[in-house]
C-alpha cells in the first residue's frame, strides 16, 4: 500500500514503464505465441494491481485544491 506522494510518483513511473513494455510486447511478431501471451497477462496483471494501488491511496487522500 501506497505511503505517500513520493511512492505514488515513484508507481505512476513504474505503471508508464510497465505499460510501455506492453505495447512492445503487443506489437512483437514472430516469436513464440505462447510465450509472448504470458508475457502479456503477466504485464497486464502487474499493470492493474499498480493502478488499484495508485485508485486506493487517491481515494484516501482529502480533496486538494
Amino acid at each position: 500500500m501506497l505511503q505517500n506522494d513520493r511512492q505514488l510518483a515513484n508507481t505512476r513511473d513504474k505503471l508508464r514503464l510497465l505499460e510501455e513494455s506492453y505495447e512492445e510486447v503487443h506489437q512483437e511478431t514472430g516469436e513464440d505465441e505462447e510465450l509472448r501471451a504470458a508475457e502479456l497477462e503477466s504485464l497486464k496483471r502487474f499493470i492493474n494491481q499498480l493502478k488499484e494501488e495508485i485508485a486506493r491511496y487517491e481515494a484516501h487522500q482529502p480533496a486538494r485544491r
